[in-house]
């Protein structure tokens, strides 16, 4: 994996965040430092930096003021990917081994992960950013784990891929690689080198799930300022993911619309009840709100605010139980949902997808693995969690059974002198679409989408508490 110190950059709709991080000698990653700030309004919109000038003068600062704090010099950064036109589809290929008496190596899972991304045909305009393996299939018998070592005739496998606009993609890394950070003695500026982009819950994650959570089914949704991102793991693989256009702003807009205040005075109202259980909210306490350009103050029932948090969260929590129901994975993740994002530290926001969802294991992602002595106590806020991961990506593996430049989309170095011809492998590929003829494997779930969730009907959606408007005025 990448050595030395490697930050990662969080750009979101609200936020914007840098944390640098290096390994230890134990083998753990240790966090040096971290900066955040506001995203200014217009800079980024629905997960998708649209002011880059402004937005990489935001983040050279940032970067300025982590280089300092941390007495580090940067140069390799890790930036996420967010925003509603990222997309996940399954696909799947075949090779027929040149030579079925010497077991499977590795050079082979290369050559079928170089196939699968050549024969895959993302939405037009989309580039691919990731390949994720699933399962191997090893003469008709699925293998989950890594097929290097065993011996058969035909080596296939099933990878979930991940695409986003290639326009847009390609204007943030030349943004980010055109700030400059300056060295030490302040000498000169070094432009900065994207280690690789990764998917905003793919990030987290690296930071709050284990092995275990993947292999038995998990559910990580960030909840983020603009959207809420949803990737599903089951049986270790990548098998869903999913944007959703609702999230932590659309509670602040709806304070905004109920009290007749500004954002800003919603922003603060929505943090102080948000951490404040319902039940714990009395009947006559009052909120309130200083009056703007010599209007008087406004007084705020409490219990009223509280009432819209609730309202909201729960129709959130419902698009996120449908979307889980349209994956084909409801009743299959044991290890539940977990929770990150900003919006996650509402203190009712555990008990009401717990109740939406009809018992599911609910969790905050507040647990941040694989991090060693650090001392910035704040980063096991789920807020963090993505910025987390992100520098955690840059040491650790996303999937073992594959090679770092398999999910990255990277050529292998074995692969790079195979040239176009199939070096005595016979390939076949088939899009993972409804039925199979290939040899047996598990049924496809359902592949993420844009906005699938509204445009979906899920058959069983009729016991989901969508919440109404009910008590939704002062």
């Amino acid at each position: 994996m990448s050595k030395g110190v490697i930050v990662g950059i969080d750009i979101g709709s609200t936020k914007i965040c840098a944390v640098a991080g290096i390994m230890d000698e134990v083998g753990k990653v240790k966090i040096l430092d971290i900066v955040e700030e506001p995203t200014q309004r217009g800079r980024v919109s629905n997960g998708t930096v649209v002011n880059l000038e402004f937005t990489a003068k935001d983040i050279d600062r940032i970067l300025n003021i982590l280089s300092d704090k941390a007495d580090i010099n940067i140069h390799n950064v890790i930036v996420n990917i967010s925003g509603e036109n990222v997309e996940g589809k399954a696909h799947q290929s075949f090779l027929t081994r040149d030579d079925s008496r010497s077991t499977i190596r590795k050079e082979e899972i290369e050559r079928l992960a170089v196939d699968i991304r050549k024969s895959f045909r993302p939405t037009a305009g989309n580039i691919i950013i990731h390949t994720f393996p699933q399962e191997f299939i090893v003469d008709r018998a699925i293998v989950p784990d890594n097929p290097v070592g065993r011996f058969g005739i035909t080596l296939g496998g099933n990878f979930f891929l991940i695409s986003t606009p290639n326009d847009p993609h390609l204007a943030l890394r030349r943004t980010i690689e055109s700030v400059g950070v300056k060295v030490q003695n302040n000498h000169r500026f070094v432009p900065l080198k994207i280690v690789h982009t990764l998917f905003t819950p793919l990030a987290d994650a690296m930071a709050v799930l284990s092995e275990i959570d993947k292999k038995l089914g998990v559910a990580v949704v960030n909840i983020g300022g603009d959207t809420t991102e949803l990737a599903i793991f089951q049986e270790s693989g990548l098998r869903h993911i999913s944007v959703i256009p609702f999230a932590g702003k659309s509670i602040t807009n709806d304070l905004v619309k109920a009290f007749q205040i500004l954002p800003d005075h919603a922003e603060k109202l929505k943090l102080i009840m948000g951490a404040i259980p319902p039940y714990e909210v009395g009947k006559n306490d009052i909120i309130k709100i200083p009056g703007v350009e010599g209007l008087p103050d406004k007084e705020i029932v409490a219990q009223n605010v509280s009432i819209i948090i609730e309202e909201r969260v729960k129709e959130l929590a419902s698009m996120v139980m449908a979307e889980i129901m349209h994956s084909g994975y409801d009743g299959q993740l044991i290890s539940g949902v977990v929770l990150t994002g900003g919006t996650s530290n509402i203190a009712m926001i555990k008990e009401v997808f717990t109740k939406v969802t009809n018992g599911m294991n609910i969790r905050v992602g507040n647990t941040i693995r694989n991090i060693g002595q650090t001392a910035v106590a704040k980063i096991a806020d789920p807020k963090y969690a993505t910025v987390v991961g992100l520098v955690l990506s840059g040491f650790l593996p996303l999937d073992e059974r594959v090679p770092e430049e398999v999910i990255w989309g990277d050529i292998p170095e074995s692969q790079v002198s195979a040239g176009s011809h199939n070096n005595g492998y016979e390939t076949t590929n088939t899009r993972v679409n409804g039925k199979k003829e290939e040899p047996p494997q598990e049924e496809e779930q359902n592949g993420g989408g844009i906005f699938g969730w509204f445009k979906k009907k899920v058959s069983s959606a009729g016991k989901i508490d969508m919440g109404d408007d009910k008590n939704y005025t002062n």
